[in-house]
């Protein structure tokens, strides 16, 4: 019993330390700072990819990809907005009654040259 209230309370910590580490932003600003230019290509991969990223805003829409994915749409404007794909299915379902609400993301950050994406999202 001691030993599964030890991992317990590991697994608590990691979780605290992970979410501490996550860059939070606000997705609609990020897409304009990615949609005007002022992000250059180095600020983005030193700052924003690969990264744990905390992504709040309106969730504009939720599509089926080519690959039959669900890729969404967060920020203010649906052509200047953060792409985000999910880490699963069971993301997209507790997700996509969501849709015209701000909502908060825990992704990783990708590399984009004409907007701002990010992977693996899981819903709060």
């Amino acid at each position: 019993m001691k030993t599964a209230a030890a991992l317990l309370m590991t697994a608590v910590v990691a979780l605290d330390v992970h979410a501490a580490n996550e860059l939070r932003i606000n997705a609609a600003q990020l897409a304009e700072k990615f949609g005007s230019g002022a992000v250059s290509t180095s600020d983005i991969a030193s700052n924003y990819a690969d990264r744990r990223v905390a992504l709040t805003g309106t969730l504009l829409s939720l599509d089926e990809g080519l690959t039959g994915d669900v890729v969404g749409k967060l920020g203010d404007d649906p052509d200047q907005a953060v792409r985000v794909a999910f880490a699963n299915q069971a993301a997209v379902a507790k997700i996509r009654k969501r849709v015209g609400q701000t909502v908060t993301l825990h992704c990783v950050g990708q590399f984009s040259t004409g907007f701002a994406t990010a992977t693996a999202c899981q819903p709060d």
